[in-house]
């Protein structure tokens, strides 16, 4: 087994089949070679690719790109400070293939050697994976931490044959709650709208900034904006076929939408978001199980991948495979600039922490503690 590196432009278009046949068995999503393409030749950034090679066939490829990004500290939403930070990312927080520890421990081995950075951001990744395990086992100096003050949990469906099969799959509790809350909706007659043209970018952006504004997740910086970043980048997923959005409307008025994106065979999950004022009508609810429908009827779709959740909320509810992961970062503690972003995110980790449990230990347990963290959710309060 040997590791062969790539870092020229020109090597690309030779590993866009192989980058393919590896991402393929993957059960979580992972993005597209154009997308690929895309990151590792915008701004003209370095980038590294690496490729485990055994008997003349690659069995294993991870990409890293290198840049400048700023590292924000905050508790909640309340942002302490800035920090500039140079920093490697692993794309699509994996290693795709069949990647054993020791073949990702010598990846990261060679981008550790190569240096020229602060932190490597590896990502959510799945706990006790073969990359876990990897990243948490290096070499003496080397070491790996948790972004987040805990785990999360990465929500996906596998998607059956049929709705039919996915609803009866579902717990007792929710599907009640399901077929209660759609009948309610479709009895206002709902509007629903597939958006995978480049052509449409336009119309879906305008009606899901709308809605995007008046939810709380806009006011923390999390809302889908009508600006030329955004419209680009779905432009672009449209261009190579992954796009897949879609949009609800009731009585002529756009009132909830969802983002995300088709690859290998998975659906990667971005942003969702509804009008509040039709919150009787649970039409975030509605509008994420018409996505299912359609994933299921008409594309080769065989995965919905959330993304990281928590245990209670739409995910949990709707996901039917819960998978515990971490937002990871590694570095090399003898640089001192890294030692010194290890010990701040460490300390805001402690930190964090001690207030969550002191809130816990003062609301105490049950429906009053559910209720009061939903009412400090919109402030960004025990969400992070």
């Amino acid at each position: 087994m040997k590791v062969v590196s790539y870092d020229n432009g020109a090597d690309l278009a030779a590993l866009e089949d192989v980058w393919d046949r590896l991402c393929e068995p993957e059960l979580r999503f992972v993005p597209s070679f154009a997308e690929l393409q895309h990151h590792l030749r915008a701004d003209g950034r370095k980038f590294r690719i690496l490729t485990a090679v055994d008997n003349s066939q690659v069995v294993a490829m991870a990409c890293f790109l290198y840049g400048d990004s700023i590292k924000r500290f905050e508790i909640a939403t309340r942002k302490l400070f800035d920090l500039p930070v140079k920093e490697v990312t692993l794309l699509g927080s994996c290693v795709a293939g069949q990647a054993n520890e020791d073949v990702i421990r010598k990846f990261f081995q060679v981008i550790i050697a190569d240096g020229g950075f602060d932190v490597v951001s590896v990502g959510d990744i799945l706990v006790d994976s073969p990359l876990y395990r990897a990243i948490t086992s290096l070499h003496r100096g080397v070491v790996a931490w948790r972004i987040m003050r805990k785990q999360q949990i990465r929500w996906l469906i596998r998607l059956p044959g049929s709705f039919d099969e996915y609803i009866s799959s579902l717990r007792a509790t929710t599907k009640m709650r399901i077929n209660r809350d759609g009948r309610r909706f479709e009895k206002m007659n709902p509007d629903f709208r597939v958006v995978s043209r480049p052509e449409d970018v336009g119309d879906f952006l305008r009606d899901a900034e709308k809605i995007s504004r008046l939810t709380y997740q806009w006011h923390l910086g999390h809302g889908l904006r009508n600006d030329e970043h955004t419209r680009a980048w779905l432009t672009r997923l449209a261009e190579h076929g992954t796009l897949r959005c879609y949009v609800a409307h009731l009585q002529g008025k756009p009132c909830a939408f969802g983002c995300g994106e088709l690859a290998h065979r998975t659906f990667g999950f971005h942003r969702t978001g509804y009008d509040p004022q039709f919150r009787t009508l649970s039409p975030g609810t509605a509008l994420i199980l018409r996505m299912i429908r359609d994933l299921i009827e008409n594309t080769n779709c065989e995965v919905f991948d959330f993304g990281g959740g928590g245990e209670t909320g739409y995910k949990s509810r709707l996901g039917t495979l819960g998978l515990s992961c971490s937002r990871m970062q590694t570095a090399a503690i003898y640089r001192p600039y890294s030692a010194v972003l290890v010990s701040l995110d460490q300390t805001m980790n402690l930190a964090k922490n001690a207030i969550m449990d002191l809130g816990g230990w003062i609301v105490g347990h049950g429906a009053l503690k559910r209720r009061v963290k939903s009412a400090l959710r919109p402030f960004g309060i025990g969400s992070y």
